[in-house]
């Protein structure tokens, strides 16, 4: 198996649609002043198999360097694991060679492509690569939405839902005039939370270059109580990037109110999975987070961090 460094462009020709957005040439280059270097690596034997990009950081390569996930793509759906073995093998040659200090891999959850990344997974832990971490993430596929949604979610889900359809909310989608509405109403709940905003708006504004995504807010007599920043980040699957509601008006359990609201809008698109996101950090979980996940109707699937330290 040989491998290639390309640039942005010739990844790009290679791979022209990534199963999921973060991994698309587009979307690193967009973001490679967060890293010392991107590498943008091909796999070819008679044909090429394999890609995969990568950031530089403290002499660690890493994949994703500015993503929730990131890991290998595929050039096609019948990528061999002797392959993924051969491709992973000369990696880890390559990046002795280079001198770095270890190789860091974070692919999405099985849902994005379950047969490919069952097959990583296995030939990673082969490969040697440790499990450094093993998070916790939570998706609504809407197939599960149907008009017995409320009865069927956890009682206390149940009643709060009840409570926030009487309070006098009201869903709206926004549009890119106005979309840093629903941004500021984010970057409140993350102050008045003592919780970090990774991303600026003009880092939203910038990524919209790239990444197709929705604005959704939550009024109540014309204030804007809770907001939501959604993006489509595969075929049929939308990832919510940021939701939270205002501390202040949080006894209308505005939260419960923009979960069903944003469940029964992308039921209507056709979305197939809303992925929530991981409630934990560095497998630690936030059991509120948790608990109001599985409440509303989440399912869990685990996205695992790989690491292989190179001597």
């Amino acid at each position: 198996m040989e491998i290639l460094e390309v640039n942005a462009a010739q990844y790009a020709d290679y791979f022209p649609n990534p199963k999921q957005v973060f991994n698309s040439a587009a979307f690193n280059a967009l973001n490679s002043y967060k890293c010392e270097q991107v590498f943008y690596l091909v796999f070819k034997d008679t044909k090429v198999r394999l890609g995969i990009i990568f950031g530089l950081r403290a002499n660690k390569i890493v994949s994703p360097f500015s993503a929730p996930f990131g890991g290998f793509e595929a050039a096609n759906d019948e990528v061999r694991l002797q392959q993924i073995d051969a491709a992973i093998e000369t990696l880890i040659q390559w990046a002795t060679e280079k001198k770095f200090e270890g190789i860091r891999i974070v692919s999405p959850s099985f849902f994005y492509r379950e047969n490919f990344l069952n097959k990583i997974y296995n030939c990673l832990y082969r490969s040697g690569f440790q499990t450094s971490n093993i998070e916790l993430n939570y998706q609504f596929p809407t197939r599960k939405f149907t008009e017995n949604y409320a009865s069927e979610i956890w009682y206390n889900a149940k009643k709060n839902l009840k409570r926030a359809q009487q309070a006098g909310l009201v869903f709206e989608e926004l549009t890119s005039e106005n979309a840093k509405l629903a941004y500021d109403v984010i970057a409140q709940n993350r102050s008045e939370r003592g919780f970090p905003l990774r991303m600026t708006w003009e880092q939203v504004q910038e990524t919209l270059q790239v990444v197709k995504a929705d604005f959704f807010l939550v009024k109540r007599e014309q204030m804007a109580t809770a907001a939501a920043v959604v993006f489509h980040v595969a075929e049929a699957i939308v990832q919510v990037i940021y939701w939270g509601d205002l501390p202040a008006y949080a006894e209308h359990k505005t939260m419960n109110f923009l979960s069903f609201e944003v469940f029964k809008y992308y039921k209507q698109q056709g979305i197939q999975i809303i992925d929530i996101g991981p409630s934990t950090e560095d497998s630690v979980p936030n059991y509120g987070l948790c608990e109001f996940k599985e409440s509303i109707g989440c399912e869990i699937s685990i996205k695992t961090e790989f690491y292989k330290p190179l001597n």
